[in-house]
């Protein structure tokens, strides 16, 4: 009894200074969304419903506390055609140690060359420019008590538009706890906490993201193999929705919903299926993967609405 009012108050603190911290931010007024863009195919199959479910190097990103279920050392490799020309890379390794598991990662974003032209329309460009955005992460997580997992992670943010550039220091807490109740994971994260950054003189702040998730495994026998359940609740700073448009300035923080399912048969092969509800251009998305030895290929479709084009994500895992 002891050890679960522990950990129910572990993750009490955490979503009060969840809740507090996030009122610090406007509506509307943060950039870096470079930072929303999910890594991992398995997540974007599910339709990042990641909070609990992450227990692998991703959980750099999706949830620090996440490394600590690693238990071989892992390097993931991703790849993502996203819309309009857009490419989204991402690397990362963690290792299991004694004290914990440590994880160090890369996050790219950039986009092919646009033309550069003045206030008067004109036939001839007098230019180009490109943007390019880069995340380099280091992250820590262990358990601290049977069953209770913990991380923090900090990135290093570069942020390039034409001749301008933006830079400074995010961090991300995330706690994680498998109960008494048989295949059941619930977690809580807060990613993206830090100053402003500015271009020149305008200021902004990255996307403060508070995250709630629940995962659910069960045996499938039928088909000799396992089942996975997750949802996410999502309160981030920004808004992207029409919804959220019409709900005016007094909102301190929008909602989104995240469902998704994994069927994964002897460990070898896995279907993924997601929806995210309360955004405006995405919704569901469809993965698979094969597992050979050590090695594991990934891959993601995620539909994107008015004609922004819809992404494709390719990844690999070593697991050494």
């Amino acid at each position: 009894m002891t050890a679960r009012l522990h950990t129910l108050l572990a993750m009490f603190v955490i979503l009060i200074l969840c809740t507090t911290a996030a009122t610090a931010f406007e509506p509307g007024t943060s950039g870096l969304l470079f930072l929303r863009l999910g890594v991992g195919e398995r997540a974007a199959g599910m339709g990042e419903a990641y909070t609990a479910m992450a227990d692998d190097a991703t959980a750099l990103y999706w949830n620090p506390a996440g490394l600590a279920a690693l238990e071989n050392t892992q390097l993931h490799l991703m790849h993502n055609e996203w819309m309009l020309s857009l490419r989204h890379e991402f690397i990362g390794i963690a290792h299991p140690t004694s004290l914990g598991t440590f994880a160090v990662g890369v996050t790219a974003l950039n986009m092919d060359e646009m033309e550069l032209r003045e206030d008067t329309p004109s036939a001839t460009p007098i230019g180009h420019f490109s943007a390019f955005d880069l995340a380099v992460h280091a992250g820590y997580g262990r358990e601290i008590k049977s069953g209770v997992q913990a991380g923090a992670a900090m990135k290093m943010i570069y942020s390039r538009l034409y001749e301008e550039n933006a830079k400074g220091l995010l961090f991300d807490l995330g706690i994680r706890y498998r109960g008494e109740i048989p295949g059941l994971t619930v977690a809580a994260a807060i990613l993206n906490l830090g100053g402003k950054f500015s271009y020149v003189n305008e200021q902004f702040d990255a996307p403060r993201t508070i995250k709630l998730g629940g995962a659910y495994n069960l045996p499938f026998q039928p088909a000799e193999g396992e089942l996975y359940l997750a949802y996410d609740l999502l309160l981030v700073s920004d808004s992207d929705s029409e919804t959220d448009d019409a709900l005016g300035e007094s909102k301190a923080m929008n909602a989104r919903h995240h469902i998704g399912a994994e069927y994964d048969f002897r460990g070898r092969a896995a279907l993924r299926v997601g929806y995210k509800l309360g955004y405006d251009s995405q919704d569901l998305s469809v993965g698979a993967g094969i597992r050979w030895q050590n090695y594991r290929l990934d891959y993601a479709f995620l539909n994107v609405d008015n004609d922004l084009g819809n992404a494709h994500r390719f990844g690999m895992t070593l697991d050494f």
